[in-house]
């Protein structure tokens, strides 16, 4: 019967391990086709099939997972303006990655979903002008990407990092991203992405006035540009050198650098850079007295914009004939506008962003972060209100033993004195009242005894925890190195009262106690120190505390010791150490 049972059991585990990875294989599948259907401009289906992700996700309780179907959800819920709903998809995936368990030991699924979600957060809050925000972000998503083994992704998030910073005004920490992003892009053979990378790096060397680290990284470009068949990618680089022309009055040099982005193949599907181009370009040749041609890329300008407005086509011929009715006009035209070419670098860095499209972009709103934030008050005050209770609770216990033993005092001891004093008097044999006596002392020790720890009838407190510590030692022989140290300047541990030492006896018991056997370490250090003012005690170990308790429950050990803690006046803090492991400490005001 035995073995039936465990062969039962063996098939139900296997089972259950198949579930579990068809679960994640539909869940993958299912976002595959949640981010095609997105791809193609048919986001209300690709919320459909996400929101049939999240819910297989939550079935097999993989946090990794739900942190992934939430945060693309929540992309599609956003373009499809469903602010509110995308809101909680981002706020559902940050409660998980912000959890201590989640981040303890993230394997590579995890660290790329973290990442992803903070450059998600950097790039939606650039959009907002929320810049603080946003560089904070891209920093975080930075620092975890780093952990990352895929070098092809790093490179990603990376160059996203950069130009994220780039458009905070943070141009140094920029050129330090899109330098990691070029040399793992190069390292993962991903040549498009080491190309524009080493585009931005160029323009950004550039506008920091460092020309000869520009030249270089355009050699850089260069090797690389026989590689290159993207033609976002040949546009990120011929869109650098136009804005450095222009930053430097090379019209014509711009002028070459914007035909080039016009001839590329495909560019007729960005219909708003071909607008950008031609409006661009009638300022160059404008400033350099070509108002020919400067007419014909503005006829041009104005044509893209008729195409994408039509609603302003009337004021703009209009505009059109006005403007270049002579030369002169045309040329104060010319160099009113050309002030504007100086943001051209700003716009470039956006479009850029904009381009990648390898990352999902999300955005956690503020207002949620203060909602959260609100929550945890409220939950800091509840607690606060449950230690108070239990702290009452405890004072109340130690009032019903005191009472307790007040009784036992009064209907023993107090009768037992009164019938000795009444045998004396009536002058009854000594041994009657010596046998008398020695049932009343063996009262008072029984009590005695219910209140301290025998050890405490002849040893002090530094003894008692002295002899404790070598009890522990004698115990896990082997297995942990239990050392003890205390000091005593100007006063004696004989003074301290015997309340007092019992509840710091007991608080010591309680994290040796727990160090022992929750942390798995294998050094343990007490530490009693006493002075004329205050008394301190300190525990201390090198291991990790994993235990697990049921959902909903609490483990008891460090409220018993803060109980104990306030019922003598005294304070217990807990610190994880320099080098690991924790160290809880104890200090009572005498």
């Amino acid at each position: 019967m035995r073995t039936i049972i465990l062969s039962l059991l063996m098939t139900l585990s296997s089972a259950m391990s198949f579930a579990y990875a068809d679960d994640i294989a539909e869940i993958a599948h299912l976002r595959e086709t949640a981010d095609s259907l997105h791809s193609i401009g048919r986001t209300d289906s690709a919320a459909i099939v996400g929101e049939q992700a999240i819910l297989l996700a939550d079935k097999c309780g993989d946090p990794t997972q739900i942190v992934g179907t939430n945060a693309a959800q929540g992309v599609f819920l956003r373009s499809l303006g469903r602010i509110d709903e995308a809101l909680q998809r981002y706020e559902d995936a940050l409660a998980i990655i912000t959890s201590g368990k989640f981040r303890e030991n993230p394997d590579q699924e995890a660290i790329e979903e973290i990442a992803s979600l903070y450059i998600n957060l950097s790039v939606l809050n650039l959009d907002m002008q929320n810049k603080d925000e946003a560089g904070r972000n891209a920093v975080l998503a930075g620092d975890w990407i780093a952990k990352s083994d895929d070098t092809e992704l790093k490179g990603v998030i990376y160059g996203v990092v950069g130009s994220v910073l780039t458009g905070c005004g943070d141009i140094d920490r920029a050129l330090k991203y899109q330098d990691l992003a070029y040399r793992n892009s190069l390292e993962s053979g991903s040549s498009d992405a080491a190309f524009r990378a080493a585009a931005y790096t160029m323009l950004l060397s550039d506008r920091s006035g460092d020309k000869a680290a520009a030249e270089s990284w355009r050699q850089k470009c260069l090797s690389l540009m026989p590689q290159i068949s993207s033609m976002t990618s040949k546009m990120a680089y011929y869109q650098a050198e136009c804005s450095i022309c222009l930053k430097n009055n090379d019209n014509r040099g711009a002028i070459i650098w914007f035909d080039k982005i016009l001839g590329l193949e495909g560019i007729d599907n960005l219909p708003f850079v071909k607008f950008d181009c031609y409006n661009n370009m009638h300022l160059a040749y404008s400033e350099l007295g070509d108002y020919q041609n400067a007419y014909k890329t503005l006829l041009q300008s104005n044509v893209m914009r008729d195409s994408l407005w039509a609603q302003e086509k009337a004021e703009s011929l209009r505009d059109l004939t006005i403007k270049y009715e002579t030369k002169e006009t045309q040329l104060a035209l010319a160099q009113s506008e050309a002030k504007r070419a100086g943001t051209l670098m700003w716009l470039f860095a956006a479009l850029a962003v904009l381009l990648i499209g390898a990352v999902i972009f999300i955005v956690y709103a503020t207002r949620q972060k203060r909602r959260r934030m609100q929550r945890e008050m409220e939950f800091a005050k509840i607690r606060a209100d449950i230690g108070r209770q239990l702290t009452q609770q405890y004072i109340e216990g130690l009032e019903s033993e005191r009472r307790r033993m007040a009784g036992e005092l009064h209907d023993g001891v107090c009768n037992d004195l009164l019938a000795i004093q009444m045998n004396i008097k009536a002058g009854k044999s000594a041994d009657s009242t010596a046998s008398m006596i020695d049932a009343c002392r063996e009262s008072v020790r029984r009590i005695s005894h219910e209140l301290m720890p025998p050890e405490f009838s002849y040893a002090s407190l530094d003894e008692v925890v002295r002899f404790f510590v070598a009890k522990q030692a004698d115990a896990n022989n082997g297995k942990i190195d239990f050392s003890y140290d205390s000091s005593a300047v100007d006063a004696d541990w004989s003074e301290v009262p015997d309340a007092t030492a019992l509840e710091v006896y007991r608080i010591v018991q309680e994290a040796t106690g727990n160090a022992v056997k929750h942390s798995g370490a294998d050094e343990i250090k007490v530490i009693l120190t006493l002075t004329k003012e205050k008394l301190e005690a300190a525990v201390s170990d090198n291991g990790i505390y994993r235990q697990k308790t049921p959902a909903g429950k609490k483990g008891v050990g460090l409220d018993s010791i803060r109980r104990r803690a306030n019922a003598i006046g005294g304070a217990v803090s807990v610190e994880a150490g320099e080098s690991g492991g924790t160290h809880v400490k104890l200090t009572v005001i005498l």
